[in-house]
């Protein structure tokens, strides 16, 4: 018998021999199987029913075993059916299951209006308890349920896991609906059921009964908060529902505890950062709770900092001393199946009772997050384990999160643009424009720079109209045209470099920071020069140097610190501008990104800086590691000479001054090139030779 319009059935009797063995033919065809068999039940009286797909006009043969074909003929009308889900009407959520499973035909309305034939004469009147109580996004409903099942609408098959709490989501167009239950008669849905308050508006009441449905409610959808229908829907109900943040900081208290932020981690974890002084030592354990339930924290997962702030607070505390080290971060990597918009920190008491504290909000842009995570413990206090188990792993998904916002562009070109430039200046900007007159005023009385191509990557768009007065200004009075490329939001160093490279046209592409100025005219001949005497370099940095005349750089080398990690090491740092040994061009292991020449071809080969260190630092030695891998070799060019403000083109950057970006950036490199940089280091000194083998 048909069932929907590419489905159809053959109800075999308990007696019929070898029914596992059952083959078909299709319009003579080739012999198949069925799609699936589906065992009667007993009080059905036994048996098997195949399921196949089949189109209506189908001829259908069939052999049992080694038997003869046997021909069907005409396809029965469903009344064949009706006794059977008389006798056992779960048959019919069998059946549903199988459809929608096998037969993938959920969404066929002629398979739904089969069932709801089916079910309608054997189907009861839904309890007075089952209702839609809270309205979802895109049209659906909680309901209060009992089971769940699979709910049939003239419009196809929606399957209702068994509900949380008696709350189970019902899509939209219930009216007439019947719900089908694996375990007893079909339930008819109300057919003008009442109209619910919605999500967002039960979250606005305060009552306490309201209050009690909405904890339901979210525990309910626990399960679906990753479709869009409930997604935003349970958002916008928790940032309504939010309570204010709440501590335990009365000096007065044996315990005393906050949690200052516990914040998403955008990739399904949450990072918390807080403060306990118990001095007597009367707690037992963290519970983190959420909408969806709770989430015990190991004490092993907890590394405690210091706070100077808490000590003070209670160093006249009636309990005693403070904690030298009062302060706790702890990042849980899966904290829950949705976005949460405020979390509770329960500490346990060993008495059984508990301290409950209330975080601010959860849901801060990953940006921000971002730098709470990197500020949240003071640098001296880093190491390895707290880095590798918490700030990390939290840090890595905010930045991953913030990355992947679109950046946005736009292209302001003030002056006239080289038609063929040998060179292109890549130069990111960032809060501080005040090097850019110098910078301007050493390229425009240089001649070789005449014909180069200058462009300028604002990455802090709120400087915008800042900028560009401030460059039409000095270009207009230096007579050359620069290139200025604004960002629609902060991406960071790599990223405005590799804006920059993607519109340059040049063969050769200067990496150069805002704090860098030219020393005198004529640098930028010797590094060219350099880089066209061998094809195997890649890239050439030159001499840089403080304001005071010392050496800021000859090369960078790296060398073991704190933890065996791998730190960025500069030749000759501090020492008089016309050391011997900083006076010698040599293959050096690499150069700084404040200034260094690298070829195009180099720069595309490799992909550029790579965008997952923070803010900006180790992107170039990164650079330079990816150049060596790929066969180049990096030059040193002590006959370009240039002073370096170091570090004033991100002072101002409030992720990174008074952070530990630069450890979580180390601590990245260092994953990233261990090995590589161990067998490096072995053909160079620290004193910038370099041996034979290298």
């Amino acid at each position: 018998m048909r069932l929907g319009a590419d489905a159809a059935l053959l109800v075999l009797p308990a007696s019929a021999p070898e029914a596992q063995a059952a083959e078909l033919l299709l319009d003579g065809g080739a012999p198949f199987r069925p799609l699936s068999q589906i065992p009667m039940p007993d009080d059905a009286g036994g048996g098997t029913i195949l399921l196949l797909r089949a189109k209506g006009g189908s001829a259908i043969s069939l052999r049992l075993g080694d038997g003869p074909w046997s021909p069907l003929g005409a396809a029965r009308p469903l009344d064949g059916l009706r006794p059977l889900v008389a006798s056992a009407p779960r048959l019919l959520a069998l059946l549903a299951a199988k459809a929608a499973g096998p037969l993938r035909a959920a969404s066929d309305a002629g398979l739904a209006r089969d069932l709801l034939s089916l079910a309608q004469p054997v189907a009861q009147a839904g309890p007075e308890a089952m209702r839609p109580l809270v309205l979802l996004g895109q049209g659906r409903a909680l309901w209060r349920v009992d089971q769940g099942g699979w709910l049939v609408t003239p419009q196809g098959l929606a399957r209702i896991p068994d509900p949380e709490g008696g709350l189970a989501p019902f899509p939209a167009g219930t009216a007439g609906a019947v719900l089908l239950r694996p375990d007893g008669a079909p339930i008819r849905l109300p057919t003008a059921p009442s109209t619910p308050p919605s999500l967002v508006e039960l979250a606005r009441q305060a009552t306490g009964p309201q209050r009690g449905l909405l904890r339901q409610a979210f525990i309910a959808l626990r399960r679906h908060v990753q479709e869009p229908w409930c997604r935003d829907s349970v958002r916008d109900a928790q940032v309504l529902a939010m309570a204010p943040p709440r501590a335990a900081a009365e000096t007065a208290n044996a315990v005393g505890a906050a949690v200052d932020r516990a914040i998403s981690d955008h990739g399904g974890g949450v990072f918390v950062v807080g403060w306990l002084h118990d001095p007597l030592r009367l707690t037992r354990g963290f519970t983190l709770r959420g909408p969806f339930g709770a989430i015990p924290v190991p004490p092993d997962r907890i590394f405690r900092v210091s706070r100077p702030d808490v000590v003070k607070k209670f160093e006249q505390a009636p309990f005693g001393d403070a904690d030298p080290r009062p302060g706790f971060v702890v990042h849980v990597p899966d904290a829950g199946p949705g976005p949460v918009a405020q979390w509770r920190m329960e500490v346990a008491l060993g008495s059984g009772d508990a301290i409950e504290l209330v975080a601010g909000p959860a849901l801060v842009p990953a940006a921000q997050a971002r730098e709470a995570v990197l500020r949240s413990v003071n640098p001296l206090d880093v190491g390895p384990a707290l880095l590798d188990e918490v700030l990390a792993p939290a840090a890595a998904r905010l930045h991953a999160a913030a990355s992947a916002d679109p950046v946005g562009q736009e292209v302001v070109q003030i002056g006239q643009r080289p038609a063929a430039p040998s060179v292109s200046f890549v130069i990111p900007l960032y809060r501080n424009l005040r090097f850019i007159r110098h910078q301007i005023a050493a390229f425009a009385r240089d001649p070789l720079l005449r014909d180069a191509e200058i462009i300028y990557v604002l990455d802090s768009p709120e400087q915008r109209g800042e900028a560009e007065h401030l460059l039409r200004g000095t270009c207009g009075l230096a007579g050359i045209g620069v290139t200025l490329v604004l960002h629609g939001r902060n991406a960071g160093y790599a990223t405005a470099c590799n804006t920059g490279a993607a519109i340059a046209t040049a063969p050769l592409l200067l990496m150069l920071n805002s704090d860098v100025i030219p020393d005198r005219p004529g640098w930028m001949a010797p590094l060219v020069a350099r880089l066209g005497s061998d094809p195997r370099i890649a890239c050439v940095g030159p001499k840089l140097m403080f304001d005071d005349g010392s050496l800021q750089h000859a090369g960078l080398y790296f060398a073991r610190g704190p933890g065996n990690d791998w730190f960025n090491c500069h030749y000759f740092k501090g020492f008089p501008r016309h050391y011997p040994e900083a006076n010698r061009t040599r293959e050096v292991p690499g150069v700084t990104g404040a200034a260094m020449l690298i070829r195009r071809r180099a720069w595309d080969e490799v992909g550029g800086f790579h965008a997952g260190y923070i803010v900006g630092d180790y992107e170039d030695s990164d650079l330079c590691l990816r150049l060596r891998q790929a066969g180049g070799t990096i030059v040193y060019e002590p006959a370009a000479e240039l002073f370096h403000f170091e570090r004033q083109s991100i002072a101002q950057h409030g992720g990174y001054a008074g952070t530990v970006a630069a450890a979580y950036n180390r601590r990245l490199h260092h994953q990233r090139w261990d090995s590589t940089i161990e067998t490096l280091m072995a053909g160079f000194t620290r004193q910038g030779e370099t041996f034979a083998a290298a």
